[in-house]
């Protein structure tokens, strides 16, 4: 089936970069991509596949081959943008003031479309079923976790998984992943503190909520454990140059690579506060959330990425993961329902996703649909012989 695929590869790939361009200029942020989903389903539905209706409003789910036996392969590829104001110069820029696909998941979802093309025209060769996956909300609003418990990957049952994301810095149009922690678990803490305002002139008659915050932020970067990352990015308090406030906020994110070292940040964050507020005399209220898990490969999906990238691009296009990312992605929550894989596909020295004059490089869209459509095929001719 190789050379079947890249041969298709070749045939379908004007149409997925057009469709990158298109999506370019319609950028949403998570939750809201509606016209971005209205644009995939309308390419998906003139495909041989069974288009289910939304589990949440703005995803997108395929199914190939629905009724035959057999395993399921599920590709997923996510669809919202960011909240940035796009600096680039082509003629497929934002549309939407504010708004651009700076992670690169246009091109994920042309990629993921340029693989269900391909995996369309194999479908009666391909012995199980293919889920393609339009997933909304991957930034901040993690809408994997709500979009698999609303039952978007049960019928069929999802055995394997597999994405792929863009990834600057890593060599240039080869595939790279690791068994284990690819990305780390994030989560995100809103603290305040509670003093008693006064006149800045007489800080022995109030108790400065400020003062009681620069000793929690110092005993946080002291004491939270190294294997992990606790950083605070946002400091709110006060509002004049002679006021007291009567409360102080602190805001940032916690990142690890094992679920045991994040529940011990945890513990140390609220140890932390608890002790310096009974010392200070203040109150305290906090929201600690941990909204993206660790998002690992099993060993079957690094394995099998390895194999497909060298069978269909030949040796050196896989390069090993030296080490783990601390950014984070809500593909982990598909990676704890089954076995698979998330690899970064390598954009060299490229601008740093997050960034305003960040566009995906439309040169390794062939790489990716090849590779995705190559993970299907290859998982569901081993599983169902």
């Amino acid at each position: 089936m190789k050379e079947e695929i890249l041969k298709l590869a070749g045939r379908h790939l004007e149409e997925a970069t057009a469709l990158r361009h298109e999506l370019h200029k319609i950028p949403e942020i998570a939750g809201k991509e509606f016209k971005t989903s209205a644009l995939l389903r309308k390419r998906l539905e003139a495909l041989p596949l069974k288009v289910l209706d939304p589990f949440l409003e703005t995803d997108v789910v395929a199914l190939l081959n629905d009724s035959r036996p057999g395993c399921n392969v599920t590709l997923r590829a996510d669809i919202d943008a960011l909240p940035v104001t796009e600096e680039n110069t082509s003629d497929h820029v934002s549309t939407h003031p504010g708004m651009m696909h700076a992670c690169g998941h246009d091109g994920h979802m042309a990629m993921l479309y340029g693989a269900a093309r391909i995996l369309c025209d194999l479908r009666d060769r391909l012995p199980g079923s293919v889920r393609i996956l339009f997933q909304p909300g991957e930034e901040v609003a993690a809408l994997a976790k709500p979009l698999i418990e609303a039952g978007a990957v049960d019928v069929p049952k999802m055995d394997f998984c597999a994405a792929l994301h863009g990834w600057p810095n890593v060599k240039y149009n080869c595939i790279s992943t690791r068994t284990g922690a690819v990305m780390a678990a994030a989560g995100f803490f809103y603290l305040t503190v509670t003093g008693r305002g006064g006149h800045g002139s007489m800080p022995s008659k109030a108790l400065n909520p400020i003062n009681v915050i620069a000793r929690i932020v110092d005993a946080l970067r002291k004491e939270c454990p190294g294997e992990g990352v606790c950083t605070v990015c946002h400091i709110d308090g006060g509002s004049n140059t002679n006021i007291i406030p009567a409360t102080a906020k602190i805001e940032g994110t916690v990142r690890f690579l094992k679920d045991g070292v994040g529940r011990e940040i945890e513990t140390v964050f609220r140890s932390v506060v608890e002790r310096i507020c009974k010392e200070e005399g203040a109150t305290w209220e906090l929201d600690y959330t941990v909204t993206y898990p660790v998002t690992a490969s099993s060993a079957e999906g690094a394995e099998l990425a390895k194999a497909v990238t060298e069978k269909y691009f030949g040796n050196g296009r896989f390069v090993p993961m030296k080490e783990s990312s601390m950014s984070s992605e809500d593909f982990s929550y598909f990676l704890r329902k089954s076995s698979g894989v998330f690899c970064h596909l390598g954009l060299g020295k490229h601008t740093a996703l997050h960034n305003s004059r960040f566009e995906f490089d439309d040169k390794v869209l062939e790489t990716g649909m090849i590779f995705l459509a190559g993970i299907a095929a290859d998982y569901l001719t081993a599983h169902n012989r």
